[in-house]
Formats: structure tokens, C-alpha cells, sequence
């Protein structure tokens, strides 16, 4: 009879520990990513599959998240904000600052997006889990694919690939017989009345030419840009030797100036591509990302001023 108490006793002993530690667990209140593997990409803390408040500051990737269904709280730049691609889907976001902790603290978000190197990383890890993510490690259409797989939405993500293959198509489609294949191309930007030019991997139309399009550019950009950091700072008087069958300008009210200041001068006046009426203006404020809400409608833009231009 003894034992018989005993080992209830133990039993009941047990249970109980069990029953207390289970109530000491936390309850989970978001499904978990599975975190893959992907280069250029490092996870701290547990990443929810289906954050319901990201603070974003991988402005980069704005378009990426919207397209993925997945709604920043936050938007870092005024190009987001202003994207006609991104509509009005920004209006109810809050611009913020990395390094303003504790505006974003009070945010209460459940997951962080931030570029690789940001200077307040240590403090934003411990408001929520963090995405960091090294641009330009994964191709343009490689990051939709990389995003997917980190929340589930790998469906969604090979959805628009699949439909993205199509447009491409149709537009080189009626591309044909305007231009040669073998067009070479020139993507320019202005920034603090200084002239810089773009391979393809930094926005600006630069992925929509040369990646998703195919057409090449100029040797010395080639080699300069492209073979390099992928941007450039060119004087007016070296600009001629980067300048290809068409340039691609990128203009927005607050470039305005500088572009007319360049439009007046003898050298832009004398490039080929100028004289021949082949200077496409694209509205800086579409072109500037290449995500795939930007490119669906960069894509229709840059076919209907190709068409013009001839």
C-alpha cells in the first residue's frame, strides 16, 4: 500500500511540475518563418511568416513587400511615397528614420526590414526581429522569388514571374521593326545638379533595358559602370563618349533645372542621340525602382515613348 502511495504521490508530483511549466511558456501569437538559407540575407530574432506591422527601411523593396500582399507600416524615402506605381497604398504609412527608436518602438511593429550596414541595427533588434538584407546580392527577379520563400508566398511570387515573362515578351514583340536589337542604350539621372549614369542593377530603368529588355549599352559604359559599382558621376564635356543610340533621362521637378541647364548646352545639343530625336524622358518618380510593381508599368511607359521617338 505503500508503494502504491508513493508512486501516486510521484505521479501527481510531476504532473504538476509539467503543468506548471507548460503555463509558463509564452503563447505563440505568429506562425514562424522558415528562415532559408539565401546569400545576403541574415534573420535576428524569430521572423513571423505573416508580419501585420513592418517598419521598413529596405526602401528598395517596398514594391516587393505590396506585390507579396504584405503592407509596410513605414516608408523611409519620398520616391516611395510619391510612386505611381505604389498608388495610394503608402497613405496611412508613417515616414521614419532608422534612428528613430523610439518612434518606432511606440509602433509596436512584429518584424524590421533594414539594408545591410545601417548604424542602429543593435538597437532595432531589440524592438523587434530584423531582416537584414545586402542589396544587389540577388537579381532584380531572383529578391521577388527570396521574399516569397521567406513568408510563404512562393505561389504569389511565381505568379507575377510568370506573368511578368508574358509582358516582356509582348513588348519586345512590338518593339520589333522600331528598333534593332542591337540598340544600344544610355540610363542618366541628375542629382545635386550633377550628371550620373546607371548599369543594370541600380534602378532608373536600368533593369528594364538591360536585363528584362536585353538591349546592350555602350562600351565605355560597359566598362566603367556596368564592369564596376554600377553608377557614375560624368562631366558634360566626357559625357559624349557614354552616350549610346538612346538615352534614357530620368526627370522629376526637382531635376528640372539641372536637365534644362544640360538640354542648353552645345554638347548635348551635338550628341547623335539627340539630333536624332532618340532622348526618351521618363518620369524619374516611376523609373526609380525596379520592383515589380515599377516595372509593370515602367515597361508600358518606356514601349509608348519608343513608338513616339519613331
Amino acid at each position: 500500500m505503500k508503494k502504491i502511495l508513493s508512486f501516486l504521490s510521484l505521479l501527481f508530483a510531476t504532473s504538476f511540475l509539467v503543468a506548471c511549466s507548460s503555463s509558463n511558456q509564452p503563447a505563440t501569437t505568429a506562425e514562424l518563418s522558415s528562415m532559408p538559407k539565401i546569400e545576403g540575407i541574415t534573420y535576428y530574432g524569430d521572423i513571423p511568416k505573416n508580419p501585420q506591422k513592418i517598419v521598413n527601411f529596405a526602401y528598395s523593396y517596398t514594391g516587393y513587400l505590396l506585390e507579396l500582399g504584405l503592407q509596410p507600416a513605414s516608408y523611409s524615402l519620398d520616391l516611395e511615397k510619391d510612386s505611381p506605381a505604389f498608388g495610394d497604398q503608402l497613405k496611412d504609412a508613417l515616414q521614419l528614420a532608422s534612428s528613430d527608436t523610439e518612434a518606432i518602438a511606440a509602433q509596436k511593429p512584429d518584424l524590421i526590414l533594414v539594408f545591410a550596414g545601417d548604424d542602429n541595427l543593435e538597437t532595432l533588434k531589440e524592438i523587434a526581429p530584423v531582416i537584414e538584407i545586402t542589396y544587389g546580392k540577388s537579381d532584380y527577379l531572383q529578391m521577388l522569388t527570396d521574399l516569397g520563400h521567406i513568408f510563404g508566398k512562393e505561389k504569389e511570387a511565381q505568379a507575377w514571374l510568370d506573368k511578368w515573362d508574358d509582358k516582356v515578351t509582348d513588348a519586345k514583340k512590338e518593339l520589333k521593326g522600331l528598333i534593332d536589337e542591337k540598340t544600344t542604350f544610355t540610363v542618366m539621372d541628375f542629382f545635386d545638379k550633377n550628371i550620373y549614369l546607371y548599369g543594370n542593377n541600380f534602378g532608373r530603368g536600368g533593369e528594364l533595358i538591360y536585363k528584362s529588355l536585353g538591349f546592350a549599352a555602350p562600351a565605355k559604359v560597359q566598362e566603367d559602370i556596368i564592369h564596376k559599382d554600377g553608377w557614375f558621376g560624368v562631366s558634360q564635356e566626357a559625357l559624349p563618349e557614354y552616350i549610346g543610340d538612346y538615352v534614357l533621362v530620368n526627370v522629376n521637378d526637382k531635376t528640372n533645372q539641372a536637365a534644362g541647364s544640360l538640354k542648353e548646352s552645345d554638347i548635348w545639343k551635338n550628341l547623335p542621340a539627340v539630333q536624332t530625336g532618340h532622348v526618351i524622358q521618363v518620369d524619374y518618380n516611376l523609373f526609380y525602382f525596379s520592383d515589380p510593381l515599377s516595372l509593370e508599368q515602367q515597361i508600358d511607359a518606356f514601349v509608348n515613348l519608343i513608338k513616339e521617338a519613331n
